[in-house]
């Protein structure tokens, strides 16, 4: 089974799993700790650069991130950049000092207060739930989505080899670890904000994740059901995690 975890805080609640799924070894990471009473961050990288080196990167990625964010009072797009440059800047010191190339992709939520501050660098998904309807879907930098938004043509059975592709990550280019982000200012009770490694999206569709949450009895159920499925059908590692 995958590591499992149940974290209450105060107004908020989130769960994770992780698992290696088919891979040797697990490369994603799992970060989550309040940074306050009304301030809380949750971190999702998935790991690059061979065995051992991804998880390293990711690990570094996390706990620095952390270490700028913990004694910040206020949040945009923009701080959030800094912070992402500032650690990418640190990583490619360490790849250099090293000899090595290793990095990850991010997702990220920061909850201050009633708000929610969420990013992304690279393939980690972010979804917000709401009334069993997905209420926003983040779009992944890859190169697929880079040349349906440069309106390149792509035939269909040519597409799927550029999914896997990411066009931005945290690794030694700041010009390559530009954010995505979304700032969400309604969340409701009842609601699921959820970031998912490329192992989960690559295996379980959105809708498919959709439905499951809304027709399973608790987030003990939904849980399990979903480590039970990706457990048999992922091929690489596989984490999320759940904000409700």
């Amino acid at each position: 089974m995958a590591e499992q975890q149940l974290m209450r805080l105060k107004r908020m609640n989130s769960s994770f799993i992780t698992n290696k799924g088919k891979r040797k070894s697990n490369q994603d990471v799992v970060f989550i700790k309040s940074m306050g009473i009304e301030q809380d961050l949750y971190l999702l990288a998935d790991g690059m650069g061979g065995y051992k080196n991804g998880e390293y990167a990711a690990n570094f990625i996390v706990k620095y991130l952390y270490e700028v964010f913990k004694d910040q009072k206020s949040f945009d797009k923009n701080s959030i950049q800094e912070a992402i440059n500032e650690v990418t800047r640190a990583l490619a010191k360490e790849n250099e000092k090293q000899g090595l190339n290793m990095g990850a992709t991010l997702g990220g939520v920061i909850r201050s207060e009633e708000v929610f501050h969420c990013f992304w660098v690279g393939d980690v998904k972010i979804f917000h739930f709401r009334d069993k309807k997905i209420v926003y879907e983040s779009v992944e930098h890859s190169l697929k989505n880079e040349l349906i938004e440069n309106k390149v043509f792509v035939e269909a059975n040519n597409a799927t080899k550029y999914n896997h592709i990411v066009t931005r990550s945290i690794q030694n280019e700041v010009s390559k670890s530009k954010i995505g982000y979304k700032f969400i200012k309604d969340y409701k009770e009842g609601d699921f904000i959820i970031l998912c490694s490329d192992g989960v999206t690559d295996t379980i569709n959105n809708y498919q994740l959709l439905e499951m949450f809304h027709t399973k009895k608790n987030i003990t159920e939904i849980l399990n059901k979903l480590d039970e499925k990706l457990s048999v059908d992922a091929v690489d590692n596989y984490s999320l995690i759940l904000l409700y």
